[in-house]
C-alpha cells in the first residue's frame, strides 16, 4: 500500500512542479475566472436575447390569432344554425331555379359528349375495316364509313331526336316522343 500513496505523490509533485511556482498557478486561475466571467456574461447576454425574440414572436403569434378570430366572425362557415336555416329556406325559388338550370345544362353536356363518342367510334369502325382488308380496299371502306356517318346523322335528325327526347308535354306513359319531327319546334 505505501507504494501506491507514493506513486500518488509523486505524481501531484510533478504536476505542481510544472509549473514554476505558486504565482504562476494563481496567475492561471486568475485567468481561468476571467474567462469563465466573460462567458457568464456572455451567456445572459445571449438568454435575454433569446428571451427578447421569444417575447416578440409570441405577441405576433398573439396578433395573428387575434385577427384569424376576427376575420371567422365573417366567414359563412362559421354561421350558427338558425343563419344557415334561414338562409337554405328563404331562398328555396332560387334554388329551384339554379338546380333546373344546371340540370338543363349538365343534359346538353352529355348529349353533347355522347354524340362526339358515336363520331370517335364511326372513325374507329373505319380503322379496324380498313385494317382487315386489301390495301386496294381501304378507299371503299372508308367512304362507305363517311356515307354511314352522313345518312346516320340525317336519320337522328329527322325521326331519331323524335324516338329519344320527343314527348309530349303533358304527362303520358308513351314508350316514344311524337313531337319534334324533322327539328320542327326546337326555335319555340
Amino acid at each position: 500500500m505505501p507504494s501506491r500513496s507514493l506513486a500518488g505523490a509523486a505524481l501531484v509533485t510533478l504536476c505542481i512542479g510544472a509549473f514554476a511556482s505558486d504565482a504562476d498557478v494563481l496567475a492561471e486561475l486568475r485567468a481561468f475566472e476571467t474567462q469563465f466571467a466573460q462567458f457568464k456574461q456572455e451567456s445572459a447576454l445571449h438568454i435575454e436575447q433569446l428571451r427578447a425574440k421569444s417575447a416578440q414572436r409570441q405577441a405576433d403569434l398573439q396578433e395573428r390569432l387575434r385577427q384569424m378570430e376576427q376575420a371567422a366572425e365573417h366567414r359563412r362557415l362559421h354561421t350558427t344554425q338558425q343563419e344557415q336555416i334561414d338562409y337554405n329556406t328563404g331562398n328555396h325559388t332560387g334554388n329551384a331555379e339554379a338546380i333546373a338550370n344546371l340540370q338543363s345544362a349538365t343534359n346538353h353536356t352529355w348529349l353533347i359528349l355522347c354524340g362526339a363518342l358515336v363520331m370517335f367510334m364511326q372513325a374507329g369502325f373505319a380503322m379496324v375495316e380498313s385494317g382487315c382488308c386489301r390495301a386496294k380496299n381501304v378507299q371503299n371502306i372508308l367512304m362507305k364509313n363517311l356515307v354511314d356517318v352522313c345518312v346516320g346523322t340525317m336519320c337522328w335528325w329527322a325521326v331519331g331526336w323524335t324516338l329519344a327526347y320527343g314527348i309530349a308535354d303533358e304527362p303520358n306513359n308513351a314508350f316514344a316522343g311524337d313531337k319534334q319531327f324533322f327539328g320542327m319546334g326546337f326555335t319555340e
